[in-house]
């Protein structure tokens, strides 16, 4: 073994430093594919021609390290294993006990499973990594690396690529982002409900809509995808607050939205380039237009570069100690937000010839945050990964009111167009 000449960040010892036994930080993908299920040694083989491209996959971080070492050789008879799926309908149930496993502690930290057995035509491709070894964006380089190996660092859907424009940040907009962060310490209550109980069992659901629906929306609102994924999760988290407290006050809802601030140079890289933004939006139902028109304001900053270079070198800048503190401020329930982040792969993926035909995203819930939700655009689909504490009476069917809540608005939208 040898230790890699890159120091960890800050972020990737504090998610190292998560050891929980009930909570696993791990987050990766399943991949479906149309064919006849490949053999478990040709999966092998097949990535072992593909480690070259991907650092990340030979790396891992000793407890309390500050650079990352590096195997000289990985063991993919352990890393790479097989999970036989009797009926279709089992498949989902599988994926979720599957990526509750631990991940190796002494070796690169990441695991993938060949899903078979389920149709003679189909099968998937899990793969499980955890969270202080790559953030969404990082996982996203290792799905192209491996299925889709002529996309070049330039052109890779883990990049930023708002950094080709070389923004510079001055000190006064790095303040002000940092000013907002210290905001997202102040206490709003909206997860202290008297119907609550403590507990460590976080829920697994997906929920996807057709990616023209957040498309149609955002064209006819003048806005991204992003915001409209974003207000319609705030938009759902509303109504449940409101049908859980009734009529009393309804406060805010705080949300830490991921910004990607990964260069085109690091996207194989190992280690988590994810700044953490934090975004207050109104707790109370709102009207389509009026929710939209608030989230667009909110997001605002999150769209420039120059916010996007200072957020990088706030977070490049930013020690340990004080991200450990702040992540444990946060797992307060007067204090914890709703975690958010979003990633677009950019480039149709497959293996052999056989096509990727959907993906489903697979996130955590972090330092006992009650809602993590990870949606993954790709292709003709969206699909959003939820995490809910089931603690929490009616959030376990949080996922469906968001879908329900972006179908709602495609129609809303239509009639704004034609008006």
């Amino acid at each position: 073994m040898s230790t890699l000449d890159m120091p960890t960040t800050a972020m990737d010892r504090t998610l190292r430093g998560l050891v929980s036994s009930e909570i696993q930080l791990n987050i990766g993908a399943v991949l479906h594919f149309d064919g006849q299920p490949p053999q478990l040694g040709d999966i092998r083989d097949y990535i072992g021609t593909r480690l070259a491209a991907l650092p990340a996959l030979a790396a891992w971080m000793p407890q309390g390290a500050r650079r990352w070492t590096v195997v000289d050789e990985v063991d993919l008879s352990s890393h790479v294993a097989e999970y036989v799926v009797p009926v279709q309908e089992n498949l989902e149930q599988v994926v979720v006990e599957l990526a509750k496993t631990p991940l190796p502690e002494d070796a690169p930290h990441w695991r993938m499973w060949l899903l078979r057995g389920y149709a003679p035509d189909r099968y998937a491709l899990l793969y499980l990594v955890h969270h202080s070894v790559q953030d969404g964006a990082g996982m996203l380089r290792t799905l192209e690396s491996l299925f889709a190996p002529g996309v070049p660092e330039s052109e890779s859907s883990a990049a930023y690529h708002g950094f080709a424009q070389n923004p510079r940040a001055s000190a006064r907009t790095r303040m002000q982002c940092a000013a907002t962060d210290l905001r997202s310490l102040r206490s709003l209550g909206t997860w202290d409900l008297p119907e609550s109980r403590p507990t460590h069992e976080v829920g697994f659901a997906w929920s996807r809509v057709p990616t023209g629906t957040l498309t149609s929306i955002a064209r006819a609102s003048g806005c991204t995808r992003n915001d409209v994924y974003v207000a319609a999760l705030a938009h759902a988290l509303a109504s449940w607050q409101s049908e859980i407290r009734g009529t009393a006050d309804l406060p805010d809802m705080p949300l830490l939205v991921s910004a990607n601030v990964r260069r085109p140079d690091e996207v194989a890289l190992a280690g988590n380039r994810t700044a953490i933004s934090y975004l207050r939006l109104p707790g109370t139902p709102l009207p389509f237009d009026q929710r939209l028109a608030g989230t667009v304001s909110a997001t605002v900053p999150l769209k420039s570069p120059t916010v996007r270079a200072a957020l990088r070198r706030n977070f490049d800048s930013t020690p340990a100690w004080l991200m450990r503190t702040t992540f444990s401020a946060l797992s307060t329930p007067r204090r914890a937000p709703t975690s958010v982040s979003n990633v677009v792969l950019r480039h149709p993926l497959a293996l052999h010839g056989d096509p990727v035909t959907a993906i489903d995203p697979i996130t955590t819930t972090l330092g006992g945050l009650p809602l993590s939700v990870l949606l993954l655009v790709n292709g003709d689909t969206a699909t959003a990964c939820f995490r809910a504490s089931a603690g929490l009476p009616g959030l376990d069917r949080i996922h469906r009111t968001w879908e329900q809540t972006l179908l709602s608005w495609e129609s809303d939208a239509a009639t704004l167009s034609r008006s």
